[in-house]
């Protein structure tokens, strides 16, 4: 099992396993959360916190929705909507420990003008 966390604790993930690779994406939204994608089913996930202390926000063609921790603002995942893929949810992959993030490797998405994986 591997544990994600905002920064003050108060959202904790675990996801059943690591990842390969991990997406960064350069969409409006992406490219100033400085995200880390890591997609699992969301069945596999588990999102331990107090409803209280989670925002969401759901902007575009609302698909998905991002949530964020309340007290310390770290964006921690996004989840589908009615209209989006519910087999597929995403974890930001910069909450989990340094040591995991650095064994992965990166791809990049480009949702801001062709919506292709691009090589850097």
């Amino acid at each position: 099992m591997i544990e994600a966390s905002c920064h003050c604790g108060n959202v904790k993930i675990t996801i059943p396993d690591s990842t390969d690779v991990v997406t960064q994406c350069n969409c409006s939204a992406c490219s100033r959360f400085g995200a880390l994608w890591a997609y699992f089913n969301p069945q596999d996930v588990s999102v331990l916190c107090h409803v209280e202390h989670l925002g969401a926000y759901c902007w575009g063609d609302k698909t998905i929705t991002f949530h964020h921790c309340k007290t310390c603002a770290c964006v921690t995942h996004y989840m589908p909507t009615d209209r989006g893929n519910k087999q597929k949810m995403a974890v930001n992959f910069r909450l989990v420990s340094p040591a995991i993030v650095d064994s992965t490797s990166v791809r990049y998405f480009d949702d801001a003008d062709t919506w292709k994986f691009i090589e850097k």
